[in-house]
């Protein structure tokens, strides 16, 4: 199956890019699924509110000294069978397998957290990075085996993957069980630990990425505190602050990140702000990333 046939072509691509696909380091596409939702619907229209929002973004950063003409990134579209979940993870798994199979990394834009299962089954990552307020590890949410609370526990029974959850402050008794059952997959990185012990969770996290022969950074919006991004579908109190985001992103992002997602920003609950902090992050990713990996060739 080939890329055309899995994607829909948009009229605005992230920030006005328009390099073509054969030329391209970077490949943006948005998944646009929002079926399962258990509080905010909504999260079907982030991709494009966070094309819309691009526009507006000075592309200059400092903190790699790269501009928006240092790098190359197509934007594809959206995946275009949303009627079914499976579905639509199948159209995902494709769309990555395809990506990565042509040297390239792909940057996904959801839609709810359920997505980013399509991303590892086609990347079947030795290391996880996620950034999310839940652990999504129940094994079944309002009668839903495959939904955005429980996509987490079907990718640990199909890939038995390790997973570092960041910012995690929003559980039920049945994922902490999980968790504890499981101390050779999952490590918890709480708000609280991050703030009181900022050097030493860094040096640690360093660590776990240059071990890891592949990583898969996925980043649920709510892991910021709602003063940040209160426009996502489970919002929670006493998150994690956008400087914070941004310097673990730098602590994490190299030349074995394999892919990127980030997810759950239901644009309308809010005057813009989400999707313009989703914007944001997605162009310093891409700059991480570019950075990172031109640093390791020197």
């Amino acid at each position: 199956m080939i890329l055309q046939e899995l994607l829909n072509p948009i009229l605005q691509p992230f920030m006005d890019s328009t390099t073509d696909y054969d030329s391209a380091e970077f490949v943006l596409f948005g998944a646009p699924l929002d079926f399962t939702a258990s509080h905010r619907s909504g999260s079907r229209f982030a991709p494009n509110v966070i094309r819309q929002e691009s526009q507006y973004l000075e592309s200059y950063d400092l903190r790699t000294g790269l501009d928006w003409n240092n790098v190359s990134v197509a934007d594809l579209g959206d995946i275009n069978r949303l009627e079914d979940v499976e579905e639509a993870l199948s159209a995902i798994e494709s769309v990555i397998g395809l990506v990565k199979n042509s040297g390239k990394i792909p940057l996904m834009m959801g839609g709810e957290h359920t997505v980013t299962l399509g991303s590892l089954r086609a990347l079947k990552p030795e290391l996880v990075i996620a950034f999310d307020a839940h652990l999504d590890l129940r094994d079944e949410l309002f009668d839903r085996k495959l939904s955005h609370g429980t996509f987490m526990k079907r990718a640990f029974e199909e890939l038995d993957n390790r997973v570092i959850f960041i910012g995690g402050r929003a559980f039920s008794k049945e994922e902490i069980e999980i968790l504890k059952a499981h101390p050779e997959n999952f490590i918890l990185i709480p708000p609280r630990e991050l703030r009181n012990n900022r050097n030493t969770v860094f040096n640690d996290l360093k660590n776990e990425v240059a071990n890891a022969s592949s990583v898969y950074i996925s980043i649920d919006m709510d892991v910021l505190d709602p003063t940040y991004a209160p426009a996502v579908g489970n919002p929670s109190p006493n998150g994690i602050s956008l400087r914070l985001l941004s310097d673990l992103l730098d602590s994490v992002l190299g030349e074995n990140t394999f892919g990127v997602d980030i997810t759950e920003i239901t644009p309308y609950y809010d005057s813009g702000r989400t999707a313009i902090v989703g914007a944001y992050l997605i162009i310093q990713i891409i700059y991480g990333l570019k950075y990172a990996r031109s640093k390791s060739r020197r």
